[in-house]
């Protein structure tokens, strides 16, 4: 349909921000008549409000209307939340007190998902402007009235700003230890230690031994793989031994599998990263950029994870980001340096509670031997 490649109606204008909003409505609408709230947008009865960072002045907007539901395409966004609304009248976007936006043409009357975007908001919150500094796009496509529910809900499907967040941030109170590593005791409990207390220096140089023999070839000169063969040589020595393809399958399992435990398959915003780096073999973006993203979003719950032997504890999600190294731009590393990588970040987001077991999953799905 028209609705898949392009809008039916694309109108772009300006609209004056008042008391922090503006919104999409008619002359007879209600727009106390709250029925449900995101961070960006609330929705009601014929219309929808939009939190701004700014207290007054102007905002850039484009609306669009499509016959079927468009792609989704996130990563130029810093919110974006969904909904639907249903208008008896044309609506349009409009001031907080009314006035109509400049140069944006009405939606027709209907029953609509709405799909909202913005950015910008963090950058003059509670300020008045004489220039815009935030942009919003809102997508409509009709829906049947048999699919709406009685009660709207609105989603946030991507939250990266901290605008309108109804918490602060309580990650600083997550973020993990850097003072301590862990270890097993004699008796195979997992203890929190000083790096240079007895066990400490025991397990460094347990990983010094680089599990039994010195490295060789290519691995002679690969720091993470001097920091990891201890903790299982066949699995490090089978590394070096493979072809660029396999070393991609083997990033890509590995990406896939600490997403999933992390949980951060469950955002599609997210997800969208690693479904491009893995098609296309190569991230484009700074993969520690992607893991602050992630780190600051406050929608998405964080754990943190006690460290392998002689690690650090974790935040498990910022690690799982990081699994995407693996695919960013090589150069001045070869790619069994970046599949090394790829594998420290991916045992330090299952940390020690789960790594053993992540290690025999990836002997079996690689059909890895050897003691």
């Amino acid at each position: 349909m028209a609705g898949d490649t392009e809008p039916v109606l694309q109108t772009s204008g300006i609209v004056e921000v008042d008391h922090d909003q503006f919104v999409v409505s008619n002359d007879d609408t209600d727009t106390l008549d709250v029925q449900a709230k995101g961070t960006l947008i609330e929705v009601g009865p014929g219309f929808l409000a939009t939190y701004t960072g700014v207290s007054y002045g102007p905002a850039r907007v484009t609306v669009q209307v499509w016959q079927a539901e468009p792609v989704a395409e996130y990563d130029n966004w810093e919110v974006v939340e969904q909904s639907v609304i249903t208008a008896s009248a044309a609506i349009e976007v409009r001031s907080l007190e009314g006035r109509p936006s400049e140069g944006l043409e009405p939606i027709a009357a209907g029953a609509y998902h709405v799909r909202a975007h913005a950015r910008g908001r963090d950058t003059s919150t509670s300020q008045e402007v004489t220039e815009p500094v935030e942009d919003y796009l809102f997508q409509f496509w009709p829906t049947p009235l048999d699919d709406l529910a009685e009660s709207p809900v609105v989603a946030t499907l991507k939250k990266t700003d901290r605008a309108w967040s109804d918490e602060p941030s309580n990650d600083t109170e997550l973020w993990p230890d850097r003072s301590m590593i862990y270890v097993r005791d004699e008796n195979g409990v997992t203890r929190k230690v000083d790096p240079e207390s007895d066990l400490g220096r025991a397990v460094r140089a347990l990983k010094l031994a680089y599990g039994g023999r010195p490295l060789k070839g290519k691995l002679t000169d690969q720091t993470y793989a001097k920091a990891l063969a201890f903790l299982d040589r066949p699995l490090v020595d089978w590394l070096a031994e493979q072809d660029d393809e396999m070393l991609d399958e083997f990033k890509a399992f590995c990406v896939r599998t600490c997403f999933a435990v992390s949980g951060l398959d469950n955002y599609p915003w997210v997800n969208e990263w690693a479904d491009r780096a893995i098609a296309q073999r190569r991230l484009d973006e700074d993969y520690f950029d992607l893991a602050e993203r992630v780190k600051w979003d406050p929608t998405i719950p964080k754990r943190i994870v006690p460290g392998v032997p002689a690690r650090r504890e974790s935040l498990q999600q910022y690690e799982a980001v990081k699994t995407l190294a693996g695919f960013y731009e090589p150069v001045p590393y070869d790619s069994l340096h970046r599949a090394l990588e790829t594998y420290m970040w991916a045992l330090d987001t299952f940390g020690m509670d789960g790594y053993e077991e992540f290690i025999a999953t990836l002997r079996e799905r690689f059909d890895i031997s050897g003691e």
